[in-house]
């Protein structure tokens, strides 16, 4: 029997997932029923709904907005009780009503690893205690562009000549400078030890060719330190290739008779 997936947002990473679902492989037992975006290149022959239609119709959403849409998106799954997968973990941190809003909901929230990787490891840290927890985020400048903290400070992001430092906090802090570009260190704070307590870097870089993103883990019993570096989205530079790959993974994973967690 096929699981319905509803898509709200197909912009780079939700058209990504629509062309992994809608492919000769496919995803296992997940159908592509139904998306939701006004501004939609492509529908993907499939209707393009509101988000309480897509509720009714999906089993399961996917969200892949701007951080701005998610509270209305996840109001519309929680009221119907659907399960949803969140990509733009920042949210989670910008708008907490979407969580008090969960705890009487019976649907199930999803949160895949996006661009970064060794969160299975946070998560078994997180048992024993978690001393600190640091990532450091390079991209190149125009990756930044219309971040709310490049605005409110005047920075001329193609007045940068040198590797620079843009941003020193939380997550929390990260999460509204840079709503678009710090999902990462959401999505770390969430798995580790909270968004007050994650520290962030984000660094711009001239010479960058790739996102890189570091992150450094201590507890009393092990330090972990991994360092990835995925290609920006052609179709959106602030995002990273393998945003939407972690999505599919995550669905597969979902279907599989062996769960690797």
């Amino acid at each position: 029997m096929s699981i319905k997936i509803g898509i709200a947002g197909i912009g780079a990473i939700g058209s990504a997932l629509a062309r992994a679902l809608t492919s000769e492989e496919g995803i296992g037992q997940y159908k592509l029923d139904c998306i939701s975006d006004p501004d939609a290149k492509s529908n993907f022959n499939v209707p393009n709904v509101d988000f309480d239609t897509l509720m009714t119709r999906c089993d399961l959403t996917v969200e892949c907005l701007p951080t701005a849409v998610v509270p209305e998106l996840a109001t519309a799954a929680f009221k119907s009780n659907t399960d949803i997968i969140f990509i733009s973990a920042a949210a989670l941190l910008l708008y907490p009503q979407i969580m008090d809003n969960h705890k009487t909901s019976e649907s199930r929230i999803y949160i895949p690893s996006g661009a970064l990787c060794g969160l299975d490891g946070v998560r078994a840290m997180r048992e024993l205690g978690i001393k600190s927890a640091k990532i450091a985020s390079t991209k190149p400048p125009l990756g930044f562009n219309g971040a709310p903290f490049i605005i409110e400070n005047n920075i001329s992001l193609s007045d940068i000549k040198d590797k620079t430092l843009l941003f020193e906090g939380n997550a929390l802090e990260a999460s509204k400078g840079f709503p678009a570009n710090v999902n990462v260190a959401a999505t770390l704070s969430l798995a580790g030890i909270g968004a007050k307590n994650t520290r962030v870097e984000i660094w711009a870089d001239p010479m960058a060719k790739s996102n890189m993103h570091e992150i450094t883990i201590s507890s009393k019993y092990s330090t972990l330190t991994s360092r990835i570096e995925n290609m920006p989205d052609p179709m959106n530079p602030k995002s990273s290739i393998l945003a939407a790959q972690s999505i599919v993974s995550t669905l597969r994973n979902m279907n599989n008779s062996i769960i690797m967690t």
